[in-house]
C-alpha cells in the first residue's frame, strides 16, 4: 500500500487503538502486581494522604484537560478544521499528553502504587512510535498551516 494512501484512510480514532493498547495492557500488569504485593509497591517515604492529595490534584487538572482537548478535537474534526487552541497550543496530542502526563500519574498516586508509573513511559513511546501516522496525515491535510502550527506549540514532544 503506498503511504499516500495510508494517509487519506487515517480514521477519527487515528493512532489512538496502537497507542492505547500498550496503555491498558501495562497498566494492568502494574495495578495487578502492585495490588498483589502491596503496601511494598507503595510510594516509599511519603504518607499515603500526601500521595491521595497529590494525585487528586493531578486528576483535577487532568480529567478537564483531556475532556477539554477530546471536545475540541471532534468539533475540528467534524468542521474540518486544524485545531490549535487551548490545550492544542500547548502540546499537539493533548488528548495523549493528559494521559502520560496527568491522569496515569493521579491514578498512581492516588492508588499509592508507584509501578503504574511505567504506563506513562510506555504510553510516551507508543506514542512516539505510532503519532507520525497522524502527524503525516495532518500535513497533508493542512499543509502549511499545519507546519506553522508545529512550530507554534509550546511542548513539542508531547
Amino acid at each position: 500500500m503506498l503511504r499516500s494512501q495510508k494517509i487519506k484512510k487515517m480514521r477519527i480514532e487515528g493512532a489512538g487503538p496502537k497507542i492505547m493498547l500498550p496503555l491498558f495492557v501495562t497498566f494492568a500488569i502494574t495495578a495487578w502486581i502492585s495490588y498483589a504485593y502491596r503496601p511494598m509497591f507503595n510510594y516509599p517515604l511519603v504518607p499515603a494522604e500526601w500521595t491521595l492529595a497529590l494525585g487528586a490534584l493531578f486528576l483535577l487538572v487532568g480529567v478537564p484537560f483531556w475532556l477539554l482537548s477530546t471536545v475540541m478535537f471532534l468539533l475540528a474534526y467534524f468542521g474540518g478544521q486544524l485545531e490549535t487552541r487551548g490545550p492544542f497550543a500547548i502540546m499537539p496530542n493533548p488528548i495523549y499528553g493528559s494521559w502520560i502526563v496527568f491522569v496515569i500519574p493521579g491514578i498512581s498516586l492516588v492508588l499509592n502504587w508507584w509501578p503504574v508509573l511505567l504506563t506513562s513511559v510506555v504510553m510516551y513511546v507508543a506514542q512516539r512510535m505510532f503519532i507520525r501516522e497522524e502527524d503525516d496525515a495532518l500535513r497533508e491535510k493542512f499543509g502549511r498551516q499545519y507546519e506553522e502550527y508545529r512550530k507554534k506549540v509550546l511542548i513539542k514532544f508531547l
